[in-house]
């Protein structure tokens, strides 16, 4: 870490300016290597690992580490437009929605909706890593993942839950950026997407973006494209999202970390208070920083 992080912007908040040359660099590390072989041997849409033996170093060691990592398995991407980051603090913010702009899960406490990462952008990555600094002390705050399959099963036990499956299959659903996500505060930026798209490997039906709170404000901002039955198939995925549909649920320790396919996987939390509670979020694409629109797919002024 320190031969190749000491002079490297930051140690891992912003991306590397030659990913592709320092992950080769990588592999030369056997522990590195190791584990993310293990990793992709797998083959699993949701890996949680424990005890990885980082919380008692610097933060910049840290994330340099975890930014290590995520190089191995995909290419980290900036999270927002403003300030370029890689590893994103997933806590609680001091006046956070005061001033009535809309807020996303990784600023405030309480529950996060099941949803996907960058959902409101053109080009959502295919992995994300959370990281546990410290874990919440009260009874909420535990993580949940859903496998896009038990969704698509669940959708399907009811003619009209099949019936939205198609619709969300074919029109296009207009999703508000956060403001801290969009250019600016002031500025109200909408994508629009269906909900499941085209399968990106052998033997998937379909890949998934979701955010129910992000649909509900473009709608809004774009009533134009709402209609009766889009509305009642958005509900009807909402309920399988947060009710129905088997999930995995674990109040994660501190020093875990946990993987999800972006693409395949929904994923929340459970209500918490403690302001203490603390992860780090990386997003990885699988192709080089360079080939992407910008950060997370949206082309930077």
């Amino acid at each position: 870490m320190n031969k190749r992080f000491d002079s490297f912007n930051d140690n891992g908040f912003y991306p590397h300016a030659d990913e592709v040359a320092l992950r080769e660099e990588l592999k030369e590390v056997a522990t590195l290597r190791k584990l993310s072989e293990q990793i992709r041997k797998l083959g699993a849409n949701g890996v949680v690992l424990r005890n990885l033996g980082l919380h008692e170093l610097p933060e910049d060691r840290r994330n340099a580490a975890l930014y290590a990592l995520t190089l191995m398995l995909g290419y980290p991407t900036s999270t927002d437009q403003r300030t370029g980051r890689v590893a994103w603090d997933v806590k609680a913010r001091p006046e956070t929605g005061a001033d009535g702009r809309f807020v996303t899960f990784s600023e405030r406490v309480g529950s996060a909706d099941m949803h996907t990462d960058s959902s409101f952008y053109p080009m959502p990555e295919e992995q994300f890593i959370l990281y546990v600094v410290n874990a919440a002390r009260c009874d909420g705050g535990h993580s949940i993942l859903i496998d896009a399959e038990d969704v698509y099963q669940a959708l399907h036990r009811t003619p009209e839950g099949a019936a939205a499956f198609e619709l969300l299959s074919k029109v296009e659903v207009p999703f508000r950026v956060p403001a801290v996500y969009a250019a600016g505060d002031e500025n109200i930026e909408v994508f629009t997407a269906p909900i499941f798209g085209p399968p990106k490997r052998d033997g998937d039906r379909f890949t998934m973006r979701w955010r129910h709170d992000a649909i509900m404000k473009g709608l809004a901002a774009r009533p134009d494209l709402s209609s009766p039955a889009l509305v009642e198939a958005l509900e009807i995925m909402n309920c399988v999202a947060e009710q129905e549909a088997p999930r995995f649920m674990e109040q994660l320790p501190t020093d875990t970390l946990m993987l999800a396919d972006n693409h395949r996987m929904l994923h929340g939390r459970t209500t918490y208070s403690d302001e203490r509670r603390h992860l780090i979020r990386i997003r990885m694409s699988d192709v080089p920083n360079a080939q992407r629109i910008g950060p997370s797919g949206v082309v930077r002024d």
